[in-house]
């Protein structure tokens, strides 16, 4: 089960139709969906030292077997938000989430937003 949603928040659909939270993560599910990898949009994972978590994506390269959390943090520029991410980021790690290892982790901000090429780049190399 993923967190569910607050009332008044604005409805982002992915081509396979399910509801996520932003268009970034649109354009992370539609082109992990496009790309055939399998994953869970905010899929639970118990965190020592947090709780649970709902990552944004858990996914699987289907060659390898091995399972891969993505957190994509989209408003960086957000003094709270990104204070947040830091800690959060931290957590994952204390618990052997590791960036590069079974760990992707994308950014953006206002001015920096996500690129298509970025997701693909990430794919590429982690999950196919």
């Amino acid at each position: 089960e993923h967190m569910g949603f607050k009332e008044n928040m604005p409805e982002y659909y992915t081509a396979k139709g399910e509801r996520v939270r932003s268009k970034s993560e649109i354009m992370i599910a539609d082109t992990l969906y496009r790309r055939g990898i399998p994953y869970r949009y905010e899929y639970p994972i118990r965190l020592q030292g947090i709780g649970t978590v709902h990552a944004d994506f858990y996914c699987l390269n289907v060659k390898t077997r091995k399972e891969f959390v993505w957190e994509h943090f989209g408003m960086m520029d957000n003094d709270v938000y990104s204070n947040g991410a830091v800690e959060k980021l931290e957590k994952y790690m204390q618990n052997n989430y590791w960036p590069g290892m079974n760990f992707i982790a994308t950014f953006e901000s206002a001015m920096h937003p996500i690129s298509t090429k970025l997701i693909e780049a990430n794919i590429q190399k982690y999950l196919t």
